[in-house]
């Protein structure tokens, strides 16, 4: 999904926080429902030739509340995508596509409320310890009924007609956001696996009734990347063995849905962003947060994925610069409602491995100064900045940030940044730990 950033270098921190219940294998399996919903949000028209200005040459339903929905949604203006899917769905009752847009900005309007459409939540061999809130009951209802709804009409449809590429790509669709829904709030990740199954079943029936049809290569290609990825022991017991996975032909796919131009080719480009930065492609992984960047510079996640992928690319000079300026832009408010302390954590992750321990705690010390800040991010750079003042060689100050960590993670629930910070107040942190 546009909305989540393409941060895979982002993964993990420095303040040595570590979940051992996490098996080498679970980030894959989320990362493949979280890619689901990337590849959900792709609409039903395949098209071909180039998309002037960055819209959307064929939408369906077309109407201007839907192509102002979309300009909104991928600029992650959440309540005003809505607003515009709603009218949209008005004017054309019973219209699965039109449900799917409705049913797709109210799922994100939600998991950005929630905090989990960061990339770098999920990548990785670890989770960073950022906690979450929990969904809201009436809006996990109002999705599980948009859900239901359009699946009835889809396979109302496709009774009629099983051959219908319209209904099968609708219903891969609704299947795709199902299993983001079961996976990111429900956090039931094999009953997410067999709704993204679903999905992938129907994206395959569509290439193999027509092949021209670009946009359904992307759910096709994401479960051959992902597929590829895991072993075999791991493949039966997520019941995938029955898809013969390679990641070259996954991201051959992906890259196929891209060069379509269809209504896929931007959930496409976030897709295989998302994918080569995992496969340390950052160049290449650059390149496309760039041009989701400038298409919708109104995101905030697409401008911390492109200040993190100049890291991870190493342009560490114009990372940092990248970084203060999306924190600028953040204060003078051009990112409303969006936790901007996350572009100054990084900045501070950056600074640190630049051995700037003083850049770094100020960097750190400034994340909660911003509105709307996360209590557990707030308190993981504390912690950060209370290590930062040790290197440094004033262990007193380091102290105040070891007691607030320690005062602090009553409310945002983690007692493994609290028993750190009562270690470092006993005995300083030294570079290494």
């Amino acid at each position: 999904m546009m909305a989540l950033a393409i941060r895979a270098g982002a993964a993990g921190s420095h303040t040595g926080v570590k979940n051992p219940a996490i098996r080498h294998w679970r980030p894959m399996l989320m990362l493949l429902t979280i890619a689901f919903g990337m590849a959900a949000s792709a609409r039903a028209a395949s098209q071909s030739g180039p998309t002037p200005q960055h819209s959307f040459l064929k939408l369906t339903p077309d109407d201007a509340a839907t192509r102002e929905g979309f300009d909104h949604f991928y600029n992650m203006e959440y309540e005003p995508a809505v607003a515009d899917f709603k009218k949209s769905l008005s004017d054309h009752p019973g219209n699965p596509y039109a449900l799917n847009h409705l049913l797709e900005g109210v799922l994100f309007q939600e998991l950005h409320r929630e905090g989990k459409l960061d990339a770098a939540l999920y990548l990785g061999n670890e989770f960073v310890h950022i906690q979450n809130k929990a969904p809201n009951r009436e809006v996990a209802a109002q999705i599980q009924h948009l859900i239901q709804e359009a699946l009835q009409i889809e396979d109302r449809q496709l009774a009629a007609n099983p051959n219908d590429v319209g209904a099968l790509y609708a219903r891969s669709v609704t299947q795709g956001l199902r299993a983001t829904k079961q996976a990111l709030m429900d956090r039931a990740w094999f009953t997410a696996l067999r709704s993204g199954l679903d999905a992938y079943n129907d994206s395959k029936q569509i290439l193999d009734l027509d092949p021209a049809y670009s946009d359904a290569n992307l759910v096709v290609g994401i479960y051959n990347y992902v597929v590829g990825s895991l072993p075999w022991p791991i493949r039966i017991a997520a019941l995938l063995a029955t898809i013969h996975g390679s990641k070259t032909k996954g991201l051959a796919l992906i890259r196929q849905a891209v060069a379509g131009d269809g209504e896929a080719s931007v959930d496409a480009r976030t897709t295989l962003g998302l994918f080569l930065a995992r496969e340390h492609h950052y160049k290449q992984a650059l390149a496309l947060t760039e041009w989701l960047h400038a298409a919708y510079p109104r995101s905030f996640l697409f401008a911390l994925s492109a200040a993190d992928l100049l890291k991870d690319a190493g342009h560490p000079a114009e990372a940092i610069q990248a970084y203060r300026q999306l924190i600028e832009q953040g204060r003078q408010g051009q990112f409303a409602g969006e936790d901007v302390g996350l572009a100054a954590m990084d900045l501070g992750n950056l600074l640190r491995s630049e051995q700037d321990w003083r850049g770094a705690a100020q960097a750190y010390d400034s994340v909660e100064t911003f509105p709307h800040p996360n209590p557990d991010l707030v308190m993981h750079a504390q912690l950060a900045a209370g290590q930062m003042y040790d290197l440094l060689g004033d262990h007193p100050l380091a102290a105040q940030h070891y007691r607030k960590v320690i005062d602090g993670t009553s409310e945002a629930g983690n007692a493994d940044l609290a028993q750190l910070a009562r270690r470092f107040l006993a005995h300083p942190y030294k570079k290494g730990e």
